[in-house]
């Protein structure tokens, strides 16, 4: 089976896009495949179902993926693996690259294996100036601060007490890329952070960070965030009753305001809507702890905001 095209790139798109295309599998021989199995890569992408799908000789059908873009920026590929009887498996691919105007290179903090400081870029992509007016996470410095299109900046996990955050954030004056997220590469991050505790509750964050924006004082925001369960069916894990049932989201932070909105289960997923209100927070960047609660456990996932 001939899957045309290949691969889509979808090219730079907003964080959080969902993007969508159609792939044709052209049948080129004289006998008909018939489509034993048709899965994504990752829960990220969702297809049209064409498992036991016949496809004629020298015929074609269509197959309909969309792909879920990460909230924050970074490349995102994901594949649609297809099995075709007595003849094995192809692919489908696609991939995209959430993109703010003012982008970091790398687009990770590495501190992997004793690695306790480094530098990374942040450039805007039209050559604009722009200035660092903050920082979350990590200690950061920049030695010759100023308005300017490109900012080396210096990292370091000095000084940081316990467990490194999932992230560093970094603010900037310019409107349309208020704030930019690394993700932190590091032993206890990733798939170890929080660990006992969402196997415990039998989920986590999709995305382990909402970045809310910049948002005036008196203001209210619905925030977008995803449960993901930690058992698919694979695992033979028994499930627990209610990991899916969201009960509440608070915060605690003085001055900011959050409420549950909605929650809607979808598969092994469960989408949530938060209200998000600035109310008597001070100026500046703030990574405010949100506590997110169902019926087996709570986690707590932070929202980057900066308030003028």
């Amino acid at each position: 089976m001939v899957v045309e095209p290949p691969m889509v790139d979808f090219g730079a798109v907003p964080p959080g896009a969902r993007k969508s295309t159609t792939f044709t599998l052209r049948n080129p021989t004289g006998s008909p495949l018939k489509i034993i199995d048709a899965k994504p890569s990752c829960k990220c992408t969702d297809i049209t179902p064409l498992k036991g799908v016949t496809i004629p000789a020298g015929g074609s059908v269509e197959l309909q993926a969309t792909l879920a873009v990460p909230r924050t920026p970074g490349k995102k590929d994901a594949k649609v693996m297809i099995v075709v009887e007595q003849y094995g498996m192809t692919v489908a691919q696609m991939e995209a690259t959430a993109t703010l105007p003012i982008m970091a290179s790398p687009e990770y903090v590495e501190a992997l294996k004793g690695v306790a400081s480094g530098t990374f870029t942040l450039a805007s992509g039209d050559g604009a100036p722009f200035s660092v007016i903050g920082s979350w996470g990590l200690p950061i410095t920049e030695a010759q601060p100023g308005a300017k299109a490109s900012h080396v900046m210096t990292w370091t996990t000095a000084g940081v007490n316990g467990p490194l955050p999932q992230w560093v954030v970094v603010a900037t004056d310019r409107a349309d890329a208020p704030l930019v997220a690394l993700r932190i590469r590091h032993e206890s991050t990733g798939t170890l952070f929080d660990k006992d505790a969402r196997e415990a509750r039998q989920w986590f964050f999709a995305d382990p960070l909402v970045v809310a924006g910049r948002m005036d004082r008196g203001t209210k925001q619905q925030l977008e965030l995803d449960l993901e369960s930690t058992n698919p069916a694979a695992r033979r894990i028994p499930v627990r009753e209610g990991w899916n049932a969201v009960t509440g989201a608070t915060c605690v932070l003085g001055g900011f305001v959050c409420t549950l909105a909605e929650s809607k289960l979808d598969g092994d997923f469960v989408r949530v809507k938060i209200d998000f209100m600035v109310d008597k927070a001070p100026s500046g960047l703030s990574v405010v702890p949100v506590t997110i609660t169902t019926a087996t456990g709570s986690g707590v996932i932070p929202v980057a905001v900066l308030v003028p």
